[in-house]
């Protein structure tokens, strides 16, 4: 049994690994390969089909369709392909790789950068729109930033520590889990009246998968900063992190605040730190380079020992 659990470990460490490397060697898959692209379109086109059931109950049975409709697929295949490990491996690493994305954070950020740097603030409106789904038409240079900053905040949740953190724990169907979970609250989970009670369970269960992970993510940007030798301007992360009606979304986006110290507004939603200065295109800088040490430094601590306490100890 414990040989078992020790080859079990190794295996997931290396599919870890192996994604991390084709992530930063070949970034996000074409479209038409990408499971998360298929995840977006099944809800798209089954939508109608659970609206018309509507409410609270529509929205619970849509989101358990979705997921099983995944979840139940994948499961055989690994089941069938357990005696051919290699196999196996490679069918993990390209689902795996599909729930994170570290170099694709950097792909969206990196021209807004540029953009900023050269005083073009059309085209920095322009690539941060295609990240955010506030108006950014009117946007100076110091919304532009802030906006930017938070999006790089809360994808480190979203994007990076949420998925690998459940398939630390539950393996490739705890990640793929999550991020359907992810983009079903993408997709529907919204306050307007259409959306208010049908995507209320698949709001609830992202706030629910993200609990944990939104608040390590603290922890992460502080530890990261130090290690860039970046000084937080505050530690007091627990007011902070009330500043939004989220549940979750303050803690990223606060401990960045703090760590950068610098204000991050949304107009007519949250300011965080109010009384710091507005955020400038090094900040986001700096908010990117938090982000990227942050996601390789939450496997190393993280990640790989939670995954040799649960293959070894449990």
């Amino acid at each position: 049994m414990a040989e078992s659990g020790f080859y079990s470990l190794i295996l997931a460490i290396s599919v870890v690994v192996a994604s991390l490397l084709v992530d930063r060697i070949a970034g996000e898959y074409p479209a038409a390969i990408h499971p998360v692209v298929w995840m977006g379109s099944a809800i798209g086109r089954l939508d109608g089909a659970f609206r018309r059931i509507g409410g609270f109950i529509g929205g619970l049975l849509f989101v358990a369709t979705i997921e099983a409709l995944f979840i139940i697929p994948l499961y055989a295949a690994i089941y069938f392909l357990s005696p051919l490990i290699l196999i196996q491996a490679v069918v993990a690493v390209f689902f795996l790789k599909s729930t994170f994305s570290i170099r694709g954070m950097n792909r969206h950020v990196k021209p807004i950068i540029s953009a900023l740097e050269s005083g073009d603030l059309a085209s920095a409106r322009k690539h941060l729109s295609m990240v955010v789904r506030r108006d950014t038409s009117e946007m100076g240079s110091g919304p532009l930033c802030s906006a930017a900053i938070e999006t790089v905040a809360e994808g480190f949740v979203d994007g990076v520590l949420s998925p690998l953190f459940y398939f630390s724990i539950f393996g490739l169907l705890g990640a793929i889990f999550f991020r359907i979970a992810n983009t079903f609250d993408s997709n529907i989970a919204y306050k307007d009246s259409r959306n208010f009670a049908f995507g209320k369970a698949a709001a609830i269960l992202d706030t629910i998968l993200n609990y944990i992970p939104a608040r390590m993510s603290a922890m992460f940007f502080y530890s990261a900063a130090s290690a860039m030798r970046i000084r937080p301007a505050s530690y007091n992360i627990l007011s902070t992190a009330a500043v939004t009606d989220s549940t979750n979304a303050g803690w990223p986006m606060g401990s960045m605040s703090n760590c950068l110290g610098v204000r991050l507004e949304k107009k007519g939603e949250y300011i965080f730190n109010p009384d710091f200065r507005d955020p400038g295109v090094n900040d986001l800088k700096h908010a990117l380079s938090i982000f990227n040490l942050a996601s390789y430094l939450s496997v190393v601590v993280l990640v790989v020992p939670l995954m040799i306490f649960i293959y070894t100890v449990l």
